[in-house]
């Protein structure tokens, strides 16, 4: 810390620290402390000490601890029973999207039915993973629908394309 010009002037030496207070004597610090008080043993007393002037007061009565077991809580010798609320869980089994035989009618027997079939599958699944149980069994239903649609319209095709091959390259 850089002096003063009051200090130069005035002769002090360098100080570190905050500088002296003008019209304050100068303190040396604080005196040396003595060791501790002895610590006294075990708990120390109850209560505060007793005031000049006021009457003595008396503590709480004694209290009784829990009873043992096989004793009566109450007077009326009826113990208290204390139920805990049960958590309740709810599964609920996903509902059928039918995709896979989804995939098969588009592939293999009405391809503009499967597709329509794919579509509602995937919204069926789309519903249940938001939660929507209702709406995915809707769903899942009116894909199980088209899957049937698809695969009626699938094997009539079938016949009349062999029926239609016999008849004219017989």
């Amino acid at each position: 810390m850089s002096e003063t010009k009051e200090q130069q002037e005035q002769g002090y030496p360098p100080q570190s620290g905050y500088p002296p207070q003008q019209g304050y004597p100068q303190q040396q610090g604080y005196p040396p402390q003595q060791g501790y008080p002895p610590q006294q043993q075990g708990y120390p007393p109850q209560g505060y000490p007793q005031q000049q002037g006021y009457p003595q007061q008396q503590g709480y009565p004694q209290q009784q601890g829990y009873p043992q077991q096989g004793q009566a809580q109450y007077p009326g010798g009826g113990n208290v029973i204390v139920t805990q609320p049960q958590s309740a869980l709810i599964t609920v089994q996903k509902p059928p999207d039918y995709l896979g035989l989804s995939i098969f009618v588009c592939l293999c027997c009405c391809c503009p039915i499967g597709i329509a079939s794919i579509i509602y599958s995937v919204g069926s699944r789309d519903a249940f993973s938001a939660g929507d149980v209702n709406t995915a069994q809707a769903k899942g239903s009116t894909a199980r629908t088209l899957n049937i649609v698809g695969i009626v319209l699938g094997i009539i095709a079938f016949i009349m394309g062999t029926i239609y091959r016999f008849l004219v390259y017989a």
